[in-house]
């Protein structure tokens, strides 16, 4: 036999999406806060670089902090299970929380458009490079430029972007080149999640992006999958303490492992289980095989760092934690200025693992230039095989709402004591009731026994300890009797007048006749007339 907690059942249906639904809303418009901070790197000695005479410099400024208005757009329910969507992440300037540093910081910065650009050609034709080389001599395009925060987040004019564009046709589609700009540049994308009316356990998790459940950029499931990840406003519901989650965020360019560290805390009045990235998952295949298929074109790039180009335009964009952290120790040589530390620069989650809702969150990754030889291209030979730091960012969740937190604690903590004292209520009452009639059945049948014994009692005294019954549910004693009459040829047997009892009671009566056993039973109905046997000439 089944038995159904009724508080999974309400739960379980209350993590399923459909129109107006509370936890849908809540996807579609998370109200919790998110925020982006970015951190850039400064070069501190750009002539001396240029130079030949000293590695590269950098120097850490920020935060610059933005408010994400993460938006599930143009939600169609489908009949498989899923809804459809179109993301959206604008990003909101947070002044307050910058520390004071401001959009209009002036900084020398690496000019992307041009090591972009010469990363790209590098490997053409004589004939295709020419010209490219002629236009940077003569703007006198340099590798470090000085520019605002904001430009270099966002995006400046240059005239490179154009020639791109007229030489390298389908290369790029933007006029200006901004790493924050194209990391949210959410164009053309659209996502399909399961609305959890299947399986409410994984109602919020990516069936497919852009179509399908694999990246195309990557070779291998292992590498390509991202269904059944989490976008960070929701992830597996009633997880297993040892059960491995998934996370993939378009900025990443993978979907990523984590995995449980053991550690829980309470956030909130509601209970936290931590998860973290899983260990070697920058390796390219150095430590853990199965990330080869992470290497592009039989080419891997040193462990800790991870080639995204195909999601930035075929930019020679790579991924790492903060500062190189967990990353071989060569790409902490190639410059100065960088101090990994795993308290500063290592991801968490914090996630409630019966409902999947996330109680804080820091991901956080470091966006390089990993450039190849470039020694044919103009102004930037002295880049070939640097690995250039540029940006790090957080992307977090510092806790949720107070309205919202209060309603999960009373899903949480306070619905199951209701549920369970409402069911074991239910059991109470019923073994009470239960109890009850049984208690008053018993004194019913106390009684009748003891009003039957009265009967027994009177028959025994008027026929001398012999008794012969008539009852309209045997089979016709009274026939009976008259057999008995016939038979004996020594005693003489007549009835009694009706007598009338209000009792209900079947009563055994055992008695000795002629030294032989005999058992009868006395069933007497209620109000019904009772005749009863006895011998002539004894009183009754």
């Amino acid at each position: 036999m089944s038995f159904y907690d009724p508080y999974d059942l309400i739960f379980k249906w209350k993590l399923q999406y459909g129109e107006d639904g509370e936890i849908f809303d809540l996807w579609r418009k998370p109200p919790a806060d998110i925020y982006t901070k970015i951190y850039l790197f400064n070069i501190t000695n750009a002539d001396e670089f240029m130079a030949g005479k000293e590695k590269l410099k950098l120097k850490e400024v920020g935060p610059y902090v933005y408010k994400e208005l993460f938006t599930h757009d143009n939600v169609t329910f489908n009949n498989n299970g899923t809804v459809s969507t179109t993301p959206r992440h604008p990003l909101v300037w947070q002044p307050h929380l910058s520390e004071g540093f401001s959009e209009d910081d002036i900084f020398m910065l690496p000019n992307i458009a041009l090591l972009s650009i010469a990363q790209v050609v590098a490997d053409k034709s004589y004939f295709v490079r020419l010209p490219i080389n002629l236009v940077i001599r003569q703007a006198k395009e340099r590798p470090i430029v000085k520019m605002t925060a904001r430009e270099f987040m966002f995006g400046y004019e240059t005239t490179l972007t154009t020639l791109g564009n007229n030489i390298l046709p389908n290369w790029i589609k933007f006029d200006k080149v901004g790493l924050i700009d194209r990391m949210y540049d959410f164009s053309g994308d659209f996502e399909t999640f399961f609305s959890g009316t299947t399986n409410p356990q994984i109602s919020g998790l990516y069936d497919t992006y852009r179509g399908s459940t694999n990246l195309n950029h990557w070779n291998g499931e292992e590498c390509s999958n991202i269904q059944y990840a989490s976008d960070g406003v929701k992830f597996k519901s009633f997880v297993q303490p040892n059960e491995t989650l998934l996370f993939f965020r378009k900025s990443m360019c993978r979907a990523q492992t984590l995995v449980p560290t053991g550690s829980t805390s309470v956030i909130g009045n509601l209970a936290a289980s931590k998860y973290k990235f899983e260990k070697n998952a920058l390796d390219n295949g150095e430590i853990n095989e199965k990330n080869k298929c992470f290497c592009q074109n039989g080419q891997c790039l040193p462990r800790g760092l991870i080639d995204v180009n195909h999601c930035y335009y075929g930019f020679p964009i790579a991924l790492s934690y903060p500062h190189f952290l967990d990353a071989d120790e060569k790409l902490l040589n190639m410059t100065e200025g960088l101090f990994p530390d795993l308290k500063k620069h290592d991801s968490y989650f914090m996630i409630n693992r019966q409902s999947g809702l996330p109680l804080d969150i820091s991901v956080k990754f470091q966006i390089n230039m990993a450039m190849h030889d470039v020694g044919n291209m103009a102004n930037v030979d002295r880049f070939s095989h640097l690995v250039i730091p540029m940006l790090w960012f957080e992307i977090s969740m510092p806790g949720l709402p107070q309205d919202l937190q209060n309603r999960f604690v009373f899903y949480l903590n306070i619905l199951p004591w209701i549920v369970k004292f409402s069911h074991w209520g239910c059991y109470i009452l019923g073994a009470l009731l239960i109890l009850f009639a049984t208690f008053k059945a018993s004194l019913k049948l106390n009684h009748n026994l003891k009003r039957a014994h009265n009967v027994h009692h009177a028959i025994s005294f008027a026929n001398g300890g012999n008794i012969y019954l008539t009852s309209e549910t045997t089979a016709n004693r009274d026939s009976e009797m008259q057999s008995i009459i016939e038979e004996d040829n020594y005693e003489k047997f007549d009835q009694t007048p009706e007598r009338k009892t209000s009792l209900k009671s079947c009563l055994t009566i055992d008695h000795n006749l002629d030294d032989t056993n005999y058992s009868t039973e006395l069933k007497i109905t209620e109000d019904e007339p009772v005749p009863l046997w006895y011998k002539v000439g004894e009183p009754h």
